[in-house]
């Protein structure tokens, strides 16, 4: 008689598999989930918009040409950037808020302190604390520029407090603008 072990070996390979179950139809089946779109380039969204800081005024473009002389320093889009300045001060190196925010990127004396602005008032450094500020913000926001955007009106702590956009009405309507 064979022993148990070699018949054993050698009817394994050719025993027919087991029964399977049925498959379930199709529909029954969990899809997978498509991949992700791949992140929106900004400068490739910006390049089919129009530029709307293209036909500025002498005094604005003056503010403009720092603008892009500067935003490079610091990975911005000088787009960006001349945005919130149209809607922060249009363009009014002056400007001053009830809110005690001056200049072209209407600076709080806090962020103008953190960012070691000492004129508010002087274009250039004025410009170049808003950039740093706002190169700040992307970062920390993980480049999200919506919650960057919004931090800059209504404080990263607001931002924070309400994980993403505050409800304030003035924030959602700034943040619609720029």
């Amino acid at each position: 008689m064979a022993s148990a072990a070699g018949a054993g070996a050698g009817a394994a390979a050719r025993c027919p598999p087991a029964a399977a179950a049925p498959l379930p139809p199709c529909a029954a089946l969990p899809r997978p989930r498509p991949p992700p779109p791949p992140p929106r380039e900004p400068e490739a969204v910006a390049e089919a918009e129009p530029d709307p800081f293209a036909l500025l005024p002498p005094g604005k473009q003056k503010i403009a040409d720092q603008v892009q002389l500067l935003a490079p320093r610091y990975a911005l889009d000088p787009r960006l950037a001349l945005a919130i300045i149209a809607v922060e001060s249009n363009f009014e190196p002056r400007a001053r808020s009830p809110k005690n925010a001056r200049g072209l990127m209407q600076l709080i004396p806090e962020t103008a302190s953190r960012f070691n602005v000492r004129n508010v008032y002087d274009v250039k450094e004025n410009i170049r604390g808003g950039l740093a500020y706002l190169r700040w913000l992307l970062a920390y926001y993980e480049g999200r520029v919506a919650l960057a955007v919004a931090a800059y009106n209504a404080g990263e702590a607001a931002v924070d407090k309400y994980r993403g956009i505050p409800p304030y009405p003035e924030t959602r309507d700034y943040v619609r603008r720029v």
